[in-house]
Order: structure tokens, then C-alpha cells, then sequence
């Protein structure tokens, strides 16, 4: 069973984050960034480009406010707020692309509790 995170940056894959707190439709798949003390704007502006790709799959970005840390972090989260991948880096050229972020979406977005959602989302991954 998910337990619950305190925030992004203690999730680990499997938790479930406070919804209200990230502010996410109940609809869709969230990529949320949580970026570190660097710049993250080019890294932004072409995940900000490809918006109407992710929406397609019911997908969207979100970024929290910069904490200032080393690394950035990159949370892949389901419509009920359960993780289901994190990436942390010093460089945003190491988080997940836009190919690769709409192929999570395009992944949770046919996932569903009524046709076997998986369990362990770490463990699987987006399919091809």
C-alpha cells in the first residue's frame, strides 16, 4: 500500500502526495519539477513548447518553487497523486525530455483501476 510523502522532495516511488498542495486536476498525469538552485528556463520553455502534446494524453507540467538545493527534481505522478518515478539532477540535460515525459503520459494515461493499474510502478514503467 502508497504511503504518504511529506513532500516532492522525500517521495519515493510508490508514494502518494497531497494532491490539493500540487493543485493537479484529478485527470491527469503530472510531471512536476522542483528545481534546485539553477536555472531551469530552457528546460521549461521546451517542456512548455510541447504542452498541447501532453495535454493530447491528458498530461501537464508543473514547476514548484526553486528550493535552492543542488539537484533538480522530476516527479512523474498518476491522477491520484501516486508516484511513479522521480529523477534527480544537477543538470536539467539528465532530467527526462519531452518525448519522454509524453510517453509517461501516453502510459498513465491508459492505465486505469478498473483494468489492472500496476502495482509497483517502479518496477515497470512506461511501455512502448
Amino acid at each position: 500500500m502508497p504511503t504518504t510523502a511529506a513532500g516532492p522532495r522525500e517521495a519515493r516511488v510508490g508514494d502518494l502526495l497531497p494532491l490539493a498542495r500540487l493543485r493537479a486536476r484529478r485527470i491527469d498525469a503530472t510531471a512536476l519539477l522542483i528545481p534546485g538552485a539553477d536555472d531551469t528556463t530552457r528546460y521549461t520553455d521546451a517542456l512548455a513548447s510541447r504542452a498541447d502534446d501532453f495535454s493530447a494524453w491528458d498530461g501537464r507540467v508543473l514547476e514548484g518553487p526553486a528550493d535552492g538545493r543542488e539537484t533538480h527534481r522530476l516527479l512523474i505522478l498518476d491522477r491520484y497523486g501516486q508516484v511513479y518515478a522521480t529523477h534527480d539532477s544537477t543538470r536539467t540535460d539528465d532530467l527526462p525530455d519531452a518525448d519522454a515525459l509524453e510517453e509517461w503520459f501516453r502510459f498513465l494515461a491508459t492505465a486505469c483501476p478498473e483494468c489492472g493499474v500496476i502495482d509497483e510502478p517502479g518496477r515497470y514503467g512506461p511501455t512502448p
